[in-house]
């Protein structure tokens, strides 16, 4: 099981990154599968405030506007 966030740097999609929680073995994809969708919701948003702050040390590095992240189309998300 994968638990998901992406984030594009910018607006050609060429800066694409993508913070990922995944199960290894099948107890732990048992503990994964098994969470209420509150805390999946609360697994994601860990991730994304953690993808807030790996934005922050790599934008620096990514040509263009600085501190504009595009969106994320909504059929490119993951959860």
């Amino acid at each position: 099981m994968d638990i998901a966030r992406e984030r594009f740097l910018d607006p050609t999609r060429d800066y694409h990154l993508t913070l990922a929680l995944r199960s290894r073995t099948a107890a732990m994809h048992s503990v994964l599968s098994g969470l209420s969708a509150d805390d999946r919701d609360r697994v994601a948003a860990a991730l994304a405030r953690a993808l807030d702050e790996i934005e922050a040390i790599v934008r620096p590095g990514v040509p263009g506007p600085a501190g504009r992240a595009a969106a994320v189309p909504p059929d490119r998300a993951s959860s």
